[in-house]
């Protein structure tokens, strides 16, 4: 895999090429983002310097500085969209601050890769990295539609709504067990719920345009999410061959 990119859906809108056909997209602000952190798989590969303190009781007895651990793969930490220290936690000031940053950020998320990676903590990420890139792969959260019911959430039919059915018009209808084996409601049974808040990926979008100055990407269609909604870009690995 490769490096990825933070971003936030800012909304739809329509680009006209020079031909005059009209194509909707979406515009998402890639970045910038930091690096927060470097998982590698050899104790010795952390570009930070691998070596970590043992507190006072260490220092008073003149103890080395033991080596860090190695992670067992590796990945890249980044942050996107700054967060007032007011609102943050020591831990994530504590993780911030360790790559040279003052603040923490509101979205964290890690990419892994199959070798070991070139940035160090506190390198910028920006837009520029999908100049050349046709498609992306793109992960975010559902829109939230609260408890839905089974035509909403499923795309179940209509009960018939002549004589002799009253008020059974939007109902699940049977559960498909008999009593010779009531053991409860199957699993995966597809019945009213909660609908949306989901972790949802969509491939193979293709990148119409990169505004690497102002930090935008915009790709074809459509992807999950409300706007202002936090989403996460990466280079596609099943890419569509046209014929």
């Amino acid at each position: 895999m490769t490096l990825g990119i933070l971003g936030k859906k800012l909304g739809m809108t329509q680009i006209f090429r020079e031909d005059g056909t009209c194509i909707p997209v979406t515009v998402v602000q890639a970045g910038p983002c930091k690096v927060l952190q470097i998982k590698v798989v050899a104790a010795g590969e952390h570009p930070e310097g691998h070596r970590t303190s043992t507190g006072n009781r260490g220092k008073k007895s003149g103890r080395q500085e033991r080596t860090r651990a190695a992670d067992g793969y590796y990945a890249v930490q980044l942050g996107f969209d700054d967060r007032p220290a007011r609102t943050s936690s020591k831990a994530a000031l504590g993780q911030a601050k360790k790559a040279g940053l003052e603040g923490s950020k509101h979205f964290v998320r890690e990419f892994r890769l199959g070798e070991a990676p070139t940035v160090k903590p506190g390198d910028d990420v920006s837009a520029s990295l999908f100049e050349g890139v046709t498609n992306v792969d793109v992960v975010g959260t559902t829109k939230g539609r609260g408890w839905a019911g089974t035509i909403k959430r499923w795309n179940f039919h209509r009960q018939p709504t002549s004589h002799g059915n009253s008020l059974n018009h939007r109902t699940a209808g049977g559960l498909g067990r008999m009593h010779s084996i009531s053991k409860g409601v199957p699993k995966g049974k597809k019945m009213a719920g909660h609908y949306g808040v989901e972790r949802v990926t969509v491939q193979n979008l293709e990148v119409i345009k990169v505004d690497a100055d102002r930090n935008l990407v915009y790709l074809r269609g459509a992807v999950p999410g409300h706007n202002n909604g936090y989403l996460m870009l990466s280079k596609s690995i099943k890419v569509k061959i046209k014929r």
